[in-house]
C-alpha cells in the first residue's frame, strides 16, 4: 500500500470517527475477541470495542462469535470509539450513567429493598430510586411490593444529577416502549380465524386479557372452556401461557375478542359414543331457568330437565343444586345431535350410574300412570321417568259435557293402554276406553272360569254338563 493510500485510509477512518455521536446507535460485525474486548467493524465509521463482560451470559458463556452482528450504543468517540451493549458497573460507572441518561440506554439494577413510595435500586455501585408506579406496566400492589426485590432488571435513568448521588429510575417506561415495538409486529398478526400466543395480562369476572405482545385482547368468561365456568380466575392465573384463537376485531372500539374453548374442538363429537337413550348418568346442575334445569354431562354438552320432569316437592332443592354447581343423577329420555339437545328426567330411585334402564312403553301394554296436565284435547298421563303420553278425549270413555278436572284430577291414578308410538317415542297416544274394556274382559273371564266351582253350571259347555250331572237330563 501507497503512502498516500495509507493517509487516506487513515483520513476516512478518523472523519468518519468523528461523524461518530456519544449515544448513537450502530450496528457492526464481530472481527476478534479477546480475553476482555469485543473486537467490532462497524463499516466506514471504523473499528470499535466492546468489553466482553456485556456478552456473557451469567453462566460466563459468551453470546457471540466472530461473523455475528451486534447492535450497540457509542459512548465514547475520543482516540478509539467504544460501544456499549448494555452499560454495567465499571470504572467509569458515574460517566457511563450520565452518558445512559441522556441518551436513553438501558441500564441493569438489582432490586434492593421496598422503601417509601418504592424500591431501592443499586446501579452500577450507586444506590438509585425507582417509584412504586414506574416499576411495572401494571400498578403494583403494597402485597405483591416484595415479588420485585432480589431480581435484576433493566431500567431508563429519568433523573441523574449531583455527579449520580440524584439518580431515579423507570422500569415502566422502557417496558412501555418495548411493547409498542412488539405491539407494531403483533398487529399484524392478528386477523379473524389467526391462532396466537399469549400471556394473561388481568382477570375479571368477565372474563380474561391476554397480552399478545404489546396488544392486550379480552377472553369473555364464555369463551374459556366448553365446561362451565363460575369464574375465569378458577381456570386461569396472571401470567400462565395461553394459545387464544382470533373471534372478532372491532377496530373502531379497539377491542378484540378471543377464544380459548375454539381450540378445543367440539364438544358434541364425543356424544354419540358416550350418550345412549335410557341410560342412567351423573350430571352437574349447571344452571335454573323457569323451564327447567340446565345439567352439565359432558364438558360443553349440556341436557334439559323439563319443569315436567321435576315433582313439585322437589323443585326448590333442584334450584338449589343448580346454584351449587351439585352433581344430580338424571336419565337420558332422548338424544338429538342435529339439534344438538338432550332431553333428562329424574332417574328412577335407586337406580345407579351407567345402567341402561328398558323402557315398558310398548304398543298394546297395560299400564298405570298418573295424570300430569289436562287440556282442553285430552288428558297428559305420566307413565314413568321421561315418558308422558296423551289420553284424546275421544279415548276417555266419558260422556259429553264431562268436567275433566273433577273426573281425572291432576296426580290421580289412570290406567291406559299404548294405542300408538310416533316420533322416536317422543308422542305417545294413549286410551283409558280400551283400557276400561280390557279391564271388564279380563273380569268377565275370571267370573266365567269360576262358574264350575259355584255348582251352578254357568259358564259349561252342554257336554259338560252331562258327564257333570246326567241323571238331571
Amino acid at each position: 500500500m501507497s503512502d498516500s493510500e495509507d493517509f487516506a485510509t487513515l483520513f476516512a477512518r478518523e472523519s468518519a470517527r468523528r461523524a461518530l455521536e456519544v449515544g448513537q446507535v450502530v450496528k457492526g460485525r464481530v472481527i476478534h475477541i479477546d480475553a476482555e474486548n469485543v473486537f467490532v467493524d462497524v463499516g466506514g465509521k471504523g473499528e470499535a470495542w466492546i468489553e466482553r463482560a456485556e456478552l456473557t451470559d451469567p453462566e460466563g458463556k459468551l453470546r457471540v462469535a466472530v461473523g455475528d452482528e451486534v447492535e450497540a450504543t457509542v459512548v465514547a468517540t475520543g482516540d478509539e470509539i467504544r460501544l456499549s451493549h448494555k452499560l454495567r458497573q465499571g470504572a467509569q460507572a458515574r460517566q457511563a450513567l450520565a452518558v445512559a441518561a441522556q441518551t436513553g440506554i438501558p441500564v441493569e439494577g438489582k432490586v434492593a429493598a421496598v422503601i417509601k413510595g418504592g424500591y431501592e435500586v443499586t446501579v452500577a455501585g450507586l444506590r438509585a430510586f425507582c417509584p412504586l408506579s414506574q416499576m411495572d406496566i401494571r400498578r403494583v400492589d403494597a402485597a405483591a411490593a416484595e415479588e420485585y426485590v432480589g431480581r435484576v432488571l433493566e431500567f431508563r435513568i429519568t433523573t441523574f444529577s449531583d455527579n449520580g448521588r440524584n439518580l431515579v429510575l423507570s422500569r415502566r417506561r422502557l417496558l412501555e416502549e418495548r411493547a409498542a415495538e412488539a405491539a407494531e409486529e403483533t398487529r399484524k398478526k392478528i386477523i379473524p380465524g389467526a391462532v396466537l400466543s399469549g400471556t394473561v395480562a388481568s382477570l375479571a369476572d368477565f372474563g380474561a386479557f391476554v397480552d399478545l405482545g404489546g396488544i392486550q385482547g379480552l377472553v369473555p368468561a364464555s369463551e374459556i372452556s366448553h365446561s362451565r365456568v363460575g369464574r375465569p380466575a378458577d381456570r386461569l392465573s396472571v401470567g400462565e401461557a395461553v394459545t387464544v384463537k382470533v373471534l372478532r376485531i372491532d377496530t373502531e372500539k379497539g377491542r378484540i375478542s378471543l377464544s380459548l374453548k375454539a381450540l378445543e374442538g367440539d364438544p358434541w363429537a364425543a356424544v354419540p359414543g358416550r350418550l345412549r337413550e335410557r341410560q342412567v348418568i351423573r350430571g352437574r346442575a349447571a344452571r335454573a331457568t323457569e323451564f327447567g334445569i340446565f345439567v352439565e354431562l359432558l364438558p360443553g354438552v349440556d341436557g334439559l330437565l323439563h319443569i315436567t320432569e321435576i315433582p313439585r316437592n322437589r323443585q326448590g332443592a333442584l334450584r338449589e343444586a343448580a346454584a351449587s354447581g351439585a352433581e344430580i343423577i338424571v336419565l337420558i329420555v332422548s338424544v338429538d345431535t342435529d339439534k344438538r339437545r338432550v332431553a333428562l328426567a329424574l332417574a328412577p330411585e335407586g337406580a345407579a350410574p351407567g345402567q341402561q334402564m328398558e323402557s315398558s312403553v310398548e304398543v298394546g301394554a297395560l299400564l298405570t300412570g298418573t295424570v300430569e296436565r289436562l287440556e282442553n284435547f285430552g288428558v297428559f298421563v305420566r307413565l314413568g321417568p321421561g315418558q308422558t303420553g296423551l289420553v284424546p278425549v275421544s279415548e276417555l270413555a266419558t260422556a259429553r259435557g264431562t268436567d275433566l278436572r273433577r273426573a281425572f284430577p291432576v296426580g290421580s291414578e289412570l290406567k291406559v293402554v299404548v294405542v300408538a308410538i310416533e316420533e322416536g317415542g317422543r308422542r305417545v297416544r294413549l286410551s283409558h276406553s280400551q283400557a276400561l274394556a280390557q279391564e271388564e274382559r279380563a273380569e268377565t273371564q275370571a267370573y266365567l272360569g269360576q262358574g264350575g266351582k259355584r255348582g251352578d253350571g254357568f259358564g259349561l259347555t252342554l257336554g259338560e254338563r252331562i258327564k257333570q250331572n246326567p241323571k238331571r237330563l
